[in-house]
């Protein structure tokens, strides 16, 4: 550092150091009024302060792998809509990504090998694994837009998909359930007092095809004056606790819809509304509100309690070959409509689906299924 006199008698400090993109040196100055030893140091501080500031917006290329991430979902998160939901699942992909991968590792020193050998020792599910990827994919495709990189090295990671021992749990069939395999599931949930109220989400699911998201957010309002229609407008936002729930946005544009009620459906709905109003009256600590689909303290029902209750159930009543989550009466009433010949685009849109892969599969295999009733039915006819 070193001082030069103004001609107004004030004193300017001027500091040199190297621009890490033209690699020519720069200056960077600082004017007091003072040219004492304690100017001298606050100079000091100023001229690493902005030097410091300069060095960090110009090493484009030595920014590490957290710095990458962390600038990437920031900028992410601006540009989209990302539920709630959606930024905790990105949050705990990169939990995972840095577990494994330090922190500290520079960028443009993230090669194809690196990633590699991190996908081959992951032990998560085959969605779950491809969704990490994802991520980083996305976050590369960033780095190589603002220079930070050459190329992405994720474009030649290949993923070893975990082979199932229950060659099964791949078929299609196991992810929805018949008719009288869900008749049966939920009948088994009613039986419960325990877990009655799990039934009855369960019906309603099956019944509508709504997202376990959408359906724990409902309350009458989002009902038509007899209960024949409901308003799908939003998802659970439960970020600060299923207690403090509240609506958030939809999972995709999509999402937004009405949907038509069976009577069987408009009934079991004013019967919940009736019983929860009678508990929030005859229970101590029932947490006051007007959500349809709770739990016994009248909060929303939790996703892990709901999922945990219909997997023993469905292990009781020999269902426990199939992939028992909330989805799969999402799946199963696709499975319905498809076995009704209802064309796929009405399927998609009464369930909210944009595009789905799972959705055209199910649709596929029913259809298939349905073909081959009719060349039987023609063959028994003698045709």
């Amino acid at each position: 550092m070193w001082m030069e006199t103004l001609p107004d008698g004030r004193f300017k400090y001027i500091e040199r150091y190297k621009d890490p993109y033209t690699e020519k040196y720069k200056r960077k100055s600082v004017i007091l009024t003072s040219d004492s030893k304690q100017a001298q140091k606050k100079a000091q501080k100023l001229l690493d302060e902005k030097i410091g500031k300069a060095e960090e917006m110009a090493t484009l290329s030595d920014i590490n792998l957290y710095k990458l991430v962390e600038e990437w979902f920031t900028h992410h998160k601006k540009i989209k809509q990302i539920r709630p939901s959606t930024i905790r699942a990105y949050t705990s992909q990169q939990n995972i990504i840095f577990k494994y991968i330090d922190k500290e590792t520079l960028s443009r020193n993230a090669d194809t090998k690196l990633f590699q050998t991190f996908f081959d020792d992951l032990n998560y599910s085959n969605d779950y694994t491809s969704s990490i990827k994802s991520q980083l994919n996305n976050v590369f495709k960033y780095a190589y837009r603002m220079g930070y990189v050459t190329e992405n090295p994720l474009e030649k990671v290949q993923i070893s998909y975990a082979k199932k021992d229950d060659m099964a749990r791949d078929k299609i069939e196991n992810k929805y359930l018949e008719k009288d395999e869900a008749e049966k599931l939920i009948k088994e949930l009613y039986r419960r007092p325990s877990t009655y109220r799990v039934g009855r989400l369960a019906e309603f699911m099956y019944l509508t095809g709504c997202r376990i998201g959408e359906a724990v957010i409902l309350n009458p309002q989002d009902f038509n004056a007899d209960f024949s229609s409901v308003a799908i407008t939003g998802t659970i936002d439960y970020g600060d606790g299923f207690r403090a729930a509240k609506k958030g946005p939809p999972k995709t544009p999509t999402s937004n819809r009405d949907i038509g009620l069976t009577p069987r459906c408009s009934a079991m709905v004013q019967r919940a509304v009736d019983e929860n109003k009678l508990d929030s009256l005859t229970r101590n600590g029932y947490l006051p509100g007007e959500y349809i689909f709770v739990t016994k303290n009248g909060t929303p029902m939790i996703y892990s309690s709901f999922n945990r209750a219909l997997e023993k159930a469905g292990n009781r009543v020999g269902l426990g070959h199939k992939t028992l989550t909330s989805h799969i009466f999402r799946h199963t009433h696709v499975s319905l409509l498809a076995e009704k010949g209802v064309p796929l685009v009405a399927i998609m849109e009464r369930v909210g689906h944009e595009d789905s892969d799972i959705t055209t599969k199910i649709y596929t295999h029913i259809t298939k299924q349905m073909k081959a009733d009719i060349t039987s039915k023609l063959t028994e006819i003698g045709l």
